[in-house]
């Protein structure tokens, strides 16, 4: 029996939603990161997300975050997302009238809509702030080539320095991932703690969400971790958490490169999802030479 209403009775995301939403995301032909279940219950309380069944395959989620401007739009607070397949024009038409705007609209939605609405009643634009960063896992596992000579150097200088074992994440390895996540945030400061608490709740119900990674050591000592979950049928793997300590030169290069090593043969590409628009996230995540995007579309009523 399902867990989540039909719309408009919309229910907070919880849980004991996973084995009805798990699949489902994990299976999504476009990979969008926030679209992964993991995220979708770890990022509920922050941006306020209800869900709602509003057809058979589809899913609408309601949100909110801070108003912004995109393309000389200035967006409200509330917004929906489609998850699933996409629904008919009548709801789509009634979702944009009461929410206003429509968020991470897959790519793959941009040449079917205009054939449900008419094409004066809304506007379609771009969303760079919050497209996926995808790199092929060789790239990050081998690190070849001029563009990322400096990220080899430094995984080289972490090498040297310590004697460096990889463990998978599990329930053996979890307590040290906590260790490192613990350091990580005494080293921030207390208004600069970013993603700790959904962090720590996705270490605490790993089992759950069903999230894989690798526990790094230096010496002997836990310093870093990464941790993410499958999309696209686990040809895709998504960094969700990547945590180190920082006195540990090239340990951040050290867990990239080792999270792509450990990856099962299948996985073909890593997404390191968006940069939210942060100048200095974006360079660092070019740095690593994406070889493609995840691009996501607002639809807007005009």
């Amino acid at each position: 029996m399902s867990v989540i209403s039909g719309f408009p009775a919309l229910k907070t995301i919880t849980i004991d939603m996973a084995a009805e939403l798990q699949p489902l995301c994990a299976a999504l032909p476009d990979g969008i990161s926030e679209f992964c279940f993991p995220n979708l219950f770890l990022d509920a309380e922050k941006y306020g997300f209800q869900i709602a069944r509003i057809a058979p395959s589809s899913f609408i989620v309601c949100g909110r975050e801070c108003a912004r401007s995109v393309d000389g739009v200035t967006l409200p607070e509330s917004y929906f997302s489609i998850i699933g397949e996409l629904p008919s024009k009548e709801i789509i038409s009634a979702l944009l009238k009461q929410y206003r705007y429509w968020k991470n609209m897959p790519e793959s939605f941009g040449t079917l809509l205009p054939r449900l609405l008419p094409k004066q009643s809304f506007r379609i634009i771009e969303d760079r702030d919050n497209f996926d960063y995808i790199y092929r896992r060789n790239d990050l596992a081998l690190l070849q080539g001029k563009a990322l000579h400096k990220k080899k150097n430094l995984v080289n200088a972490f090498i040297a320095a310590h004697s460096g074992e990889i463990k998978q994440l599990d329930v053996y390895s979890l307590p040290d991932a906590l260790t490192v996540l613990e350091s990580w945030k005494t080293s921030r400061p207390e208004d600069q703690s970013g993603d700790y608490r959904q962090c720590r709740k996705a270490l605490d119900l790993m089992q759950e969400l069903k999230l894989s990674g690798i526990v790094v050591y230096a010496d002997g000592v836990p310093v870093g971790f990464s941790a993410g979950t499958f999309l696209r049928k686990d040809t895709v793997f998504v960094v969700l958490f990547e945590k180190g300590i920082n006195s540990y030169k090239g340990v951040y290069q050290f867990v990239n490169r080792a999270q792509a090593l450990n990856l099962p043969a299948g996985v073909e590409f890593i997404n390191r999802e968006q940069d939210l628009g942060d100048s200095g996230l974006r360079q660092a995540k070019m740095t690593y030479r994406p070889c493609d995007f995840i691009k996501k579309y607002l639809v807007v009523p005009v």
